[in-house]
Parts: C-alpha cells; structure tokens; sequence
C-alpha cells in the first residue's frame, strides 16, 4: 500500500557518492573504492548508533571514523540515554560508538536531503532546501569541515531558485540536481548543473535541460516540480543516471529516467532510452513515481526502484535491474521484482546483494494487489536481493512497523546502513531509532552459484525400473505417458513424426475409442486408440523399421483399430502385414472380426536380425496402425526404480561405464520429476514441491522442503495494513502446481528451465540457489520446439542436452543467449552405443 503522506516526504539520499583524485573529470578516471563484500551483512543489527528521536533520515555519509545522517530530524540521543541533543536536519557520530559528535553541529536552517563526500580530505557536502548555513548564505548547497561542521568559506556555490535533492561528486566537479531552472541570475539550468567543487563557481559541463512533467497535464494528476530527484555515478565515473519529474531531456524524450556520458569535457545524453517508464502510475498521487537509482560496484548495471501502486505490465512498484552497456530506444530491464502494491523508497548494491528499501510487505509478488498471491516472499521493509535474478535471498530481518519505509541505503566497506522514520527491527525486536547498521562481520555468504561442466559426471536418480520394452510408440499421436512401469509411448504426429517409418502416410485423430477387448494387455493407455497413423499411397507401402540388435528374441505388437465411420461395414478396410519379410496378417478386416471402433491387439514372436520390419499393404482402402510396441521376452532384470547411478561423459561421443551411487535413505526417486545440481546442491521436484539437498558425488544430505514462502518469525506478524489479520505469510509458487508434469531442470544464470510432458516448449522463471525462490511469472523461449518428448535435460557451457523419454536417445544442439539454436543430434543411446540414458531426475554434477 502506498500512503499519500510519503509524497511531501523528501527521501532522496546520495546512495553512492563518486570521488576521482583527478584534478578535472577524466572518462578513465579512478574509481571509488568497491565495498568488497564476501558475504551478506549480519540480520542482526549494530548497537553503534544513536536513537534519532523525529523527523526521517533521507541521507547518510561513511566520513571515515564518522558518520553524518540528514534528513528532516531535529533531536537525536545516545543510546541509553534520554536526554535529548538538539541537531537540526543534520548530525554526526562516532562509527565504532554510536555517540554523537558533539563538535559537529552546524546550524542549518532547512531540511538537507544529500550528503557526500566534498573535494578535499575532511570536507563533506550537503544539499536540500536550506537557505543559510551558520548564519552564511548558503543557498541550497554548501561545503562543511568534517571536524566541527564550519562552513568551507572558499565554496560558494550559486543561489539555485528551487530545491537541490541530490549531488555527485566527480572528480573536481559536484553534479547537482533538483528542482531549478537557475543556477544563479545569470545561468538558466533545467534541473541539472555541474560546479566547480572547490569554489563553487558553476561551469558549462552538465547543461542538460530536463523539461515538463511526466503525469501532469495542466489539468489533471499530481503536480509536483520538474526537474532531477536523484543522480548515480557509476563508481568508474562514465556514465551518470538522472531520475525525477520530467519527461524530456534537451527536447528528446526520457521519460523519468536519462543517462549521460560522463566525458572529459562535457557530460551529453547517452543512446540510453526505453518507454517502460511511461505509463502513468498512480496519477492522481505521484507526478513522478521513480524513487531511487544506484549503481553496482563494478558499474556493469544499476538498479532502479519505484512507488505507484500495482499497475499490470508497468514497473510501478518494483526493482529492476538494467544493464550498463546497453544501447538503444526501446530497452528492457534484465529483470523486475514486484512488491504488489507496496512502495520502493532506495537502493544500495553490493558484489553478493542488491539491496532494497521501502515500505513493502512482499516480494516476488507479481500478482498481487495490496494482497500475497502466487510466489509471494514477506520481506517487510528492506530485503537483500539476488543480482543474477532480482528475486529475495535468504536475508531477511526486516523492519515492523515499517513507518513510510526505509529511506536510506548507504553501502560502505563494512556493512549497510539504513535510514528511515521508524524505530525498530525486526517486529518490535532490536530498537535503532531511525537509523541502524548492519555489519559486514558476522554475515552469511549466499548460496553458490556454480555448476558443474562436461566432460564430467552425469548423475540419474529415478533410473527407470528394468522393463523388457524396446519400443513403444503412439502412432499418428502425441506422447502418451506410461501407465504401468515401462517407458512413454513416443508420439508421432504431424510436427513430430516418429523416425521409424517412411514418408508418405498421413495421421488421423478422433474421439475416445468405444472399448477394447481381451487382447489388449492391462495398462494399455486408451489414448492410443485416438489416433492413427494410416497409408493412402501403395507406392511405397507404409514400413517400420527398429533398431534391435540382432539374436534379440521378441515380441511385436501391433495396436490397431478401425475408427472411420466411412469404413465400419465389414470389408471394407482390409490389409496385410508382414514381419521382416513374412506375411503375418493376411487380409485382416478389423470391422469385420473385431468391430468397428473397438481397440484390439496382435502379437507376434520373432528373432530380430538387427531390425525388426513391420511392412503395411493394401487390399480394400487403406491400411492403418494405432500404436506399436516391441518387448523382449524372458522376465525383466530386478530392480525398483529408485536407483540412483552416474556415468562420465565427455560431452560428444565417449560414454564412460556406469557406476551405482548409494540411496541409503531409500529416496524414492522413482516419484521425482526432474531436477539440477547447483553450488553443492541437488534441487529436485517430488510430491508436488521442490526439494533440496546437499551432494558432494557421493553422499546425500538429508532432504529439505523449499518453501521460502512461509518464515516461522513472521507469517504470524500482522502487517498493519490492508484488511484486518492480514500477515506478513507469503503464498507458495504456481511453479509448484506443474512440478508433477516436469520432465527435466536445470539451472543457468539466475533462471530455473524447465520442460512439461507432452509439451514442446522450453519455459524458465527466475530463480535464487540462496532463498530456494522460484519467480512467480513463467516465461516460454519464443520460437523452440521439439522437446515434448524430453525425458531430462541439461546444460554444459554452450550445449544443451535432453534424452528421448521414449528411446533413451541423448542429443544435444547448441545453446547461445539463453536459447536452442539448431536441430538436436543424437549422441548417445540404447540403439547407439547400448546407452540408455532415462531418470527422472537427470543432472550434471561433481
């Protein structure tokens, strides 16, 4: 739930403030120092900070053995203590005591909004809607000695005529953006202006104009001032992004949000550009519904976070990552979290977190509405996100109640910090008054991402129980699961042939066939009866041919029922069938002896001389077939179903010898449904769930149920919003409800694909090796086919490998941007080299 009193809050910190040594702005110039984090910080909070008794804490600068918050506060204590300090909208503390600095205590007479580090050792900068500092005039911005807060006298910036919420540091230049349209009398800026950072004397290098208001019309919607809200550098001083109130930039359209190259002489508009930004959200409350923008340490992406209320399609209340090199005019973000309703207020990013603020409740909630729906995660107020896939790690210490949210985000070297206008984490657990730190030290570091390669080891668990089927196959159908303990039957329809006949017949569907007799072996699926594959053509006549190697006793059944109507008197279908040459069906009339629309069987015994021929010949109309399957006779090797083995694999051609893997535990794998090894850990679908445990080649860990949708501390916290009993409790993912219908996983990059019986698509969500979440929406690959029939699937470097569910074939295509881009060709199979390569659950691993 957004609340419209957020909207005269200004919660514009300076999340990551850039200083280059240079003298003047180079595009080379050093970068800042990265927060080099291992590890997420601690859940638990520092108790080196004071209790900032008012008011909201909008900004916060690391000075080093200081540090100094803004915002619009007027009384602060120390911890302990109930003696209020007086200290208008700007403070400092110790860092390792948390007790206020009684030296620094700079008058000011207005609310500060920025604060970041100024040009020269124990200087910093501060910004917002001041007008004297000290009893100076300052107007908007002034520069500030670390030691007591003095005023820097040789700075003197101009008298901006509005507002400055943010500034940048950048070499010998401070970036300043707000809600002008002057930078003194003599120098027309449109919301952006670049100083000299030592004197204050504004130059030409940023003069990029920002122009008329995203929502208001003139007539409808909020009206708020136009012009910047918030700048990020990226840490190697290039690029710099401006969100805020505007809708063009020197004329060009940029709705909300441009980004500028940052040159050695001038700053311009980069061939940065996308729409997704556009839309209106929330109209009547929000002219501009961006709040935050931060880059990652290594300038490779930033992230943005917004407010505006649930909007289907739009990124109104959402983080979402965009790629730094990207070029273009219709961009998308790599990837978008959704808290359903609830507003984003900052953004600070680690090397292992991006890390979130605001006053959500959820995330992962792409459908929700004020409420949890699918996929929902509770993460009141604050969050750690994955980078790969935007979706919530396992951090979660939340903040309850969460006030209008969390500011503030500063990233530093030894933890974050987090500013706000509340004063507990946790549910009423750890009492950090507007302010609190969490640190490095002491913090978990997230799931590993890694995955094994090829030529390595492919493991199957759910080795299919020993069965005497060579072949079965659905003819003129799609794939028919397997009723009894044996194999699918493989579909052959029109975008799918079987590769076992010759070209030439056609295929017909129809409805659930009348019945079947007492030919018919128990288990048979009805469905193959549905369909038929039947030959118009005598020239050539319809022929089959399986490989079976040759000595091989067996026994070929032949599905067959007659079911066009244009055909149900007696004689009129008749054919012959022969085996490897022989004649075995001579003039078989099927209305004739079984029945029109009955489903029958015939069988036969035979010695296979390599390939078993099943040849079809016309006599009256056409000759048809239902389904086919081929079965050696003898009783089946022992086995359950459960077995669990792994085999090397170069990855081509050299299949190595299998080898049994210990089940102690007695898993019944034979129930699973897919799965992948990703950082030490197996994931896998069982039951309806995901399921995880640890696995080192050889040893299983005990098994754990993923459910991060539901946490024990807070599924009975009240929210405090929307209707009354309503909970922090997430809701479990829809992926859960297609696990039983999954025929193959792995994992890549952030994102969890998958294959569904019966389908010929490849789909994927997001997904976090850390939290065990699953991205409530699914995603399809545009334009792949061909993998009904994938009975596993994997993922080695730049090749994608699935087996056959119906011969045990492997194939492989390559794999490039996240997509198959060829045919699959075989590689390895029953057929091939004596290798069948089924499992329920299929994966490369240590």
């Amino acid at each position: 739930m957004t609340h419209p009193s957020a909207l005269t809050r200004r919660v514009l910190a300076a999340l990551a403030a850039v200083a280059l040594t240079a003298a003047g702005l180079t595009s080379a110039g050093a970068a800042s120092a990265a927060p080099d984090h291992a590890t997420l910080v601690k859940e638990v909070p520092s108790t080196a900070s004071p209790d900032i008794m008012d008011g909201t804490v909008d900004a916060i600068y690391d000075a080093g053995t200081k540090i100094i918050a803004v915002g619009d506060f007027t009384r602060v204590q120390n911890r302990n203590s109930d003696v209020d300090i007086t200290r208008n909208y700007v403070l400092a503390f110790d860092k390792a005591t948390g007790t206020v600095d009684t030296a620094f205590a700079p008058t000011v007479d207005n609310e500060v909004y920025a604060v970041v580090a100024g040009p020269t050792a124990g200087t910093v900068f501060i910004a917002g809607k001041f007008n004297t500092v000290n009893g100076v005039t300052r107007r908007k911005v002034a520069l500030l000695t670390v030691a007591t807060g003095a005023v820097v006298t040789s700075f003197a910036g101009p008298a901006f005529n509005g507002l400055v919420n943010d500034v940048a540091l950048v070499g010998g230049r401070l970036l300043v953006g707000g809600i002008f349209t002057t930078a003194g009398n003599t120098n027309p800026r449109g919301g952006l202006a670049s100083l000299n950072a030592s004197t204050g004397a504004v130059d030409g290098y940023l003069t990029t104009t920002l122009t008329e208001h995203h929502n208001y019309d003139g007539v409808s919607g909020a009206n708020a001032g136009v012009g910047a809200s918030k700048l990020a550098v990226s840490p190697d001083g290039r690029q710099l992004v401006v969100i805020g109130n505007f809708k063009k930039a020197d004329g060009v359209t940029h709705d909300q949000i441009v980004k500028l190259d940052l040159a050695a002489t001038a700053a311009t508009v980069a061939d940065w550009n996308t729409s997704r930004y556009t839309p209106r959200c929330a109209w009547w409350a929000f002219d501009s519904y961006l709040r935050d923008v931060t880059y990652a340490p290594d300038s490779s992406y930033f992230v943005v976070v917004t407010t505006g209320a649930p909007n289907a399609g739009t990124l109104c209340d959402a983080a979402a990552r965009w790629e730094a090199a990207a070029t273009g005019t219709e961009l998308q973000p790599t990837w978008a979290d959704y808290s359903g309703g609830d507003t984003f207020l900052s953004v600070g990013i680690s090397e292992q977190a991006v890390y979130v603020g605001g006053h959500f409740r959820w995330l992962n909630n792409s459908f929700g509405g004020d409420s949890a729906q699918a996929g929902a995660v509770g993460r009141p107020s604050i969050a750690a996100l994955d980078p790969r896939s935007g979706l919530p790690l396992s951090w979660n210490p939340g903040r309850h109640p969460r006030g209008i949210g969390a500011s503030e985000l500063l990233v530093t070297p030894s933890g974050i910090w987090v500013g706000s206008d509340t004063s507990w984490i946790g549910n009423f657990q750890y009492r950090r008054e507007r302010i609190a730190f969490f640190p490095l030290t002491g913090g978990a570091a997230p799931h590993p991402t890694t995955t094994a390669g090829l030529p390595g080891k492919v493991y199957r668990a759910g080795v299919p129980a020993p069965t005497n089927v060579l072949h079965r196959v659905n003819a003129g159908g799609a794939l028919v699961a397997s009723a009894d303990s044996g194999p699918d039957w493989a579909g052959d329809d029109d975008g799918n042939p079987s590769p076992y006949h010759n070209a030439g017949s056609s295929t017909a569907g129809f409805a659930p066939v009348g019945s079947v007799d007492a030919t018919v072996p128990a288990g048979t699926p009805a469905a193959l009866y549905a369909d038929e594959r039947w030959d118009g053509g005598g020239d050539p006549e319809m022929r089959w041919q399986f490989p079976v190697p040759a000595g091989t006793e067996v026994q070929v059944r032949l599905y067959l029922a007659n079911r066009y109507d244009g055909t149900s008197a007696a004689g009129s279908r008749v054919f012959d069938v022969s085996l490897d040459g022989t004649l075995v069906l001579d003039d078989l009339d099927l209305s004739g002896t079984v029945g029109h629309n009955v489903g029958t069987m015939r069988s036969f015994t035979i010695v296979s001389d390599g390939s078993v021929d099943i040849d079809f010949g016309h006599v009256v109309e056409n000759p048809l077939v239902d389904g086919i399957e081929i079965v050696k006779t003898g009783p089946p090797p022992a086995g359950t179903g459960n077995e669990v083995e792994v085999r090397p694999y170069d990855g081509a051609t050299t299949v190595g010898a299998t080898s049994p893997v210990s089940n102690p535990d007695n898993t019944a794998w034979s129930t699973a449904r897919g799965g992948f090894w990703v950082g030490g850990t197996l994931f896998y679908g069982m039951n309806g769930a995901l399921w995880r445990r640890t696995f080192d080649g050889a040893t299983f860990g005990p098994p754990n149920l993923v459910d991060p949708y539901h946490d024990a501390y807070w599924d009975a916290v009240e929210t405090d919003s929307g209707p009354a009993g309503q909970t922090y409790a997430g809701v479990t993912t829809n992926f859960y409800a297609e696990i039983p219908n999954v025929s193959g996983m792995f994992y890549s990059a952030g994102r969890l694909w998958y294959t569904l019986a019966g389908q010929g698509g490849l789909h994927w969500r997001w997904f976090s090796p850390d939290s065990g979440v699953a991205g409530a929406e699914k995603f399809t690959a545009a334009g792949v086919t061909g993998l009904a029939d994938a009975g596993g699937i994997f993922l080695a470097g730049n090749t994608l490998y699935k087996v056959n569910r119906s011969t045990g074939e492997l194939s492989s295509t390559d794999w490039a941007g996240g997509t198959p881009t060829g045919p699959f060709t075989v590689r390895s199979g029953p057929a091939v080299d004596g290798t069948d390569w089924r499992a329920r659950t299929l994966f490369v691993g240590p």
